[in-house]
């Protein structure tokens, strides 16, 4: 197509979770759909960044900047895949090697702009209209302060931002799901176009919503945004098509299959050269004992110097071999889950101990996504220091009092997801912060020896 006119194409993609799968069809799009049109914009909306993936894991998501430093982006703003799922440090130097703005103004560091963000981008389109975009991560308050972060609401920060804009037209990154972007849609009059995510929804063709514009392509690259617009002399828009393209219809290449290969055994071949323990026998997974799940429970339980931790063997993907690397063991554990300290009542805990054994019989076979798992299904209920006999339940060994206080870790899954409601209700929760799972167990075996059977 010829660009005629004042003609504004945008190209998006959001959730990408390290789904390099769809990468090369993504990179095609991006630089086909822009032949023509002298004012292109080209945005990320965050949850890039995927530690499931062997290469972003390798690399602390340094591989995922250089994908997308070849889309040419305008601009990207951040998911809490980006904000949570990486220490501060890797954080912080994440963008070091971008060539497009992040673009975030509700996250801070010590109440000051993070040196690798702008809290907005300006930009002039070839026919003189100007365009403010702002771009907004979900919050986490309860997450962001451990990991040395201030997060700051999102609807505040998006109403002083429009309240001093003075652009001709106005776009907002995202990363905060349908529900604010359908809100702020009908809130702010000045809002002009919406690019969502986070919530991993798609507006096929767009939505309006009082004169608001918005758009989302869902998630893993399996959808990419098109949106093409037109302005009269006032810089009002006159015209919008918008898309949210499927790429499995998109045309393959022989190539791509060797791009997709070679990123997938870079990032194994780079976690394979980190060793961590060679074991004196690998534990397996189906044992009707003392299973790999339970090797895990128990170095985590040390770890945390909590004698008592409940999990699903569904967390643990793989048995553990003798000799462990870093790779196997993003096999093993690739989820982005924490533990949580939960200290309850013994009333509470025989509560919550019912409740997991008889949703987890029916979660069993289920197979689970989201809230940072990244496994096949959910597994059995396993416990390391509780246990049960003739209807009684016990702590280490002791029957358990109904009025004194105990401390069980639990993944963070349970708390965040809604399939456990009672342990939303009790106690009090304290997330492990920084460090996932498998980073617990590698540092664990690296200085320490494995559970004894």
């Amino acid at each position: 197509m010829t660009n005629q006119g004042n003609v504004l194409k945008i190209l998006h993609l959001n959730d990408l979770h390290s789904h390099f799968e769809n990468y090369p069809k993504i990179k095609r799009f991006f630089t086909d759909q822009a032949v023509g049109y002298t004012d292109v914009l080209r945005f990320d909306i965050g949850d890039n960044v995927d530690r499931s993936h062997a290469l972003t894991e390798a690399t602390y998501g340094q591989a995922n900047i250089s994908l997308m430093n070849e889309l040419q982006l305008t601009a990207a703003t951040i998911g809490n895949n980006e904000g949570l799922g990486l220490p501060k440090e890797r954080l912080d130097s994440l963008y070091q090697s971008a060539n497009f703005d992040v673009v975030l103004a509700n996250l801070k560091d010590k109440a000051k702009q993070p040196s690798w963000a702008i809290e907005k981008k300006t930009v002039m389109t070839s026919f003189g209209m100007t365009i403010d975009i702002f771009g907004l991560t979900a919050p986490y308050p309860l997450a962001y302060p451990h990991m040395g972060w201030d997060i700051l609401d999102p609807q505040d920060i998006l109403a002083q931002q429009l309240s001093t804009s003075t652009a001709d037209f106005t776009i907002l990154l995202s990363h905060l799901g349908w529900r604010f972007d359908e809100q702020a849609a009908s809130q702010f009059t000045n809002l002009d176009l919406i690019l969502g995510s986070h919530t991993h929804h798609i507006y096929e063709y767009g939505k309006y919503i009082d004169g608001t514009m918005l758009a989302a392509a869902g998630r893993y690259g399996e959808h990419v945004g098109d949106i093409t617009l037109i302005f009269d002399e006032h810089f009002q828009c006159i015209q919008s098509d918008i898309i949210a393209e499927e790429v499995r219809h998109l045309p393959s290449l022989p190539a791509d299959k060797t791009v997709i290969d070679g990123l997938e055994m870079e990032g194994h071949e780079l976690l394979q050269a980190q060793q961590i323990t060679d074991l004196s026998h690998p534990f397996i997974n189906q044992a009707p004992d003392y299973t790999a799940a339970h090797v895990v429970a128990e170095i985590l339980g040390a770890y945390y110097q909590v004698s008592t931790v409940v999990m699903n063997s569904g967390m643990i993907v793989q048995d553990i071999p003798q000799v462990l690397t870093m790779d196997a063991l993003h096999d093993i554990l690739p989820h982005s889950i924490r533990m949580v300290k939960l200290t309850v009542t013994g009333r509470e805990l025989k509560e919550i101990m019912q409740e997991l054994h008889q949703v987890g019989n029916y979660l069993k076979t289920q197979k689970i996504v989201g809230m940072g798992f990244r496994g096949k299904v959910f597994g059995d209920i396993i416990t390391v220091g509780l246990s049960e006999h003739q209807g009684q339940l016990f702590y280490q060994g002791e029957v358990i009092d109904e009025a004194v206080y105990y401390t069980v870790l639990v993944p963070d899954q349970y708390i965040f997801a809604s399939y456990f409601p009672i342990l939303k209700a009790s106690g009090t929760a304290e997330i492990q912060f920084p460090k996932f799972m498998r980073e617990i167990v590698a540092d664990y075996l690296r200085t320490d020896s494995y559970p004894e059977v």
